[in-house]
């Protein structure tokens, strides 16, 4: 006997028991190795029959087709497609909408799910500046390209059902592409599998029967017509889909104030219209012959530059902004990047040798120089007009935006310019607009400029008395838009008009009459700076307004 003769033979090492533990899979690891020893999708048995039987043939793609009577409004579908796709908290790809009204003088109300509608002329692909979307040729999926995009949103703006989502942890877009890799793999989108009704289905249409169909009338009512993107997906009911004009969502809702954007369209106006206005009266009276002669050209570049660094901020990723001009043959967006670049580059020159050198370039190739610098801003701000008018929205007609932008310019044009003379005036300088009458005329002209635009912004609110009862102008964008102004913006609407009236038409009449009476330069200097800040403030949360209160119906 000896010392180990004592001790228990053990049969198992801990290098056995290690090995051991790793041969138990985990729940994980089985349930992986179940599917792939599976010939086939296990679920598929469920789902079989809500995908089509063969791939789309030459002039065909795949849809969604929705049946309207099996949607209880459950939700199912849009947990499903946030939990297998791996979604963000706040990130939707797919929704489901109520809409209420009336039929044959009965109530109404239908759940509507929707994601994206994959169409025929994808409306985000033409609008975005990077192309960062692309549709495939052979299924029709319209799929966002994450690595090319550079988080402008001007994709959300342009889809008129506003499917691409804004993810704020990434700082790019992103969309439903149909679960184009469970499809390949003969495997049902999420929401297919999802939906406990089997409401939703992935059908095959074709492409010049679904272009055909879409001239009149929305896939539902209350959605924008299909003629603007051509969708594909089919809503179908028993019941008949199509209700009367009485039927929308319940409630409007306030879209996003973008703030960068926001910055960015008042200051290039504004710096155009000063540039503008300032090169007229430089020429009709020779303004600018004093001791700043260039101050409103150096002010006009600072506002430029400031602007165009406030639409960087807007970007989800600034750093990309380079990208914006790749859709230049496309894009209005990348279009308007181009012109107020060169807008911006060809004033800072102009500033230079209006301050510096005035007599390096002779008055002919100053006078071309400047034409050059109104051309690019005018054609900037003809960009920024078609931005928004090519989303579609009834608020943003082409005729609407212009005056609205150009107005802006005009009043902010205008007020810079009396800001600098009544400034230069107050620092002894001789740089004024060269006499009192021409001084008083501008001051009376932008009280009238600033009333008018006031007045078309309030024409607006007429659209409210079709908003009870069974008006069919309560199924209307401008209904939608005038609802929301008069309730969940109803402050900032006050504020507008309150700083509107009293910046941009009771001080610029003070001004006048002051101008008139010979009043001391501080005195007009202080309020020629009060009105222009109070007009700045006020196009501001009008151009705040301008997105919030603009939403398409989904």
């Amino acid at each position: 006997m000896n010392l180990l003769s004592s001790v228990d033979v053990v049969d198992a090492t801990p290098i056995d028991h290690w090995v051991a533990q790793q041969g138990d899979l985990s729940a994980v690891e089985r349930f992986s190795q179940r599917h792939a020893d599976a010939q086939h999708p296990l679920q598929a048995r469920y789902y079989r029959d809500l995908l089509p039987a063969r791939a789309p043939g030459p002039g065909q793609q795949y849809a969604f087709s929705v049946d309207l009577d099996a949607c209880t409004g459950c939700k199912a579908c849009v947990s499903a497609c946030h939990s297998l796709n791996g979604l963000d908290d706040e990130e939707e790809w797919r929704r489901v909408t109520l809409l209420t009204g009336t039929r044959d003088g009965r109530a109404y109300q239908q759940h509507v799910t929707a994601a994206c509608h994959h169409c025929v002329d994808p409306a985000c692909m033409k609008g975005s500046p990077v192309d960062a979307y692309e549709k495939d040729p052979v299924t029709g999926i319209v799929a966002h390209l994450d690595d090319q995009c550079i988080g402008c949103s001007y994709c959300t703006l342009t889809c008129p059902y506003e499917v691409p989502v804004y993810d704020h942890y990434r700082g790019i877009v992103r969309k439903c592409d149909l679960c184009a890799g469970r499809l390949a793999a003969g495997e049902a989108p999420a929401c297919v599998q999802g939906c406990p009704n089997a409401a939703i289905a992935v059908t095959v249409v074709d492409v010049a029967t679904t272009t055909a169909a879409a001239t009149t009338g929305s896939v539902v009512p209350g959605a924008p017509p299909s003629s603007i993107t051509v969708p594909t997906t089919r809503y179908r009911s028993a019941r008949g889909v199509a209700v009367d004009d009485t039927a929308v969502a319940p409630v409007p809702v306030v879209a996003h104030a973008h703030p960068p954007l926001t910055i960015m369209l008042v200051l290039t106006q504004l710096a155009v219209g000063a540039f503008v206005t300032d090169t007229l009266l430089r020429w009709a009276h020779g303004r600018g012959a004093g001791d700043l002669p260039a101050f409103d050209a150096v002010v006009v570049v600072v506002a430029a530059m400031v602007a165009l660094g406030a639409s960087v901020l807007h970007l989800g990723r600034p750093l990309h902004a380079y990208r914006a001009v790749i859709g230049l043959r496309h894009s209005w967006l990348s279009r308007e990047v181009v012109a107020f670049g060169a807008f911006t580059g060809l004033a800072l020159p102009y500033a230079f040798v209006i301050a510096v050198a005035p007599d390096v370039l002779g008055d002919g190739a100053t006078t071309l120089l400047a034409l050059g610098v109104i051309a690019s801003g005018v054609g900037g701000i003809a960009c920024s007009v078609l931005i928004y008018a090519c989303t579609r929205r009834a608020s943003w007609t082409v005729p609407a935006v212009t005056a609205k932008f150009l107005l802006t310019g005009a009043v902010c044009g205008t007020a810079t310019v009396l800001w600098v003379s009544a400034l230069g005036l107050a620092l002894g300088s001789n740089a004024g607009l060269g006499s009192r009458s021409i001084e008083q005329l501008l001051w009376v002209v932008l009280a009238g400029l600033v009333l008018l635009k006031l007045a078309g912004e309030a024409s607006g609110f007429r659209h409210l008395g079709g908003l009870g009862g069974d008006g069919g102008a309560s199924g209307t964008e401008g209904a939608r838009r005038a609802r929301v102004l008069a309730g969940a913006l109803r402050t900032e609407v006050t504020v507008r008009f309150a700083v509107g009236l009293g910046a941009g038409v009771v001080l610029p009449l003070m001004a006048a009459v002051a101008v008139d009476g010979a009043a001391s330069p501080v005195v007009a200097a202080l309020l020629a700076s009060v009105a222009l800040v109070g007009i700045v403030v006020g196009e501001l949360i009008e151009r705040m307004l301008f997105f919030t209160a603009a939403s398409p119906p989904r």
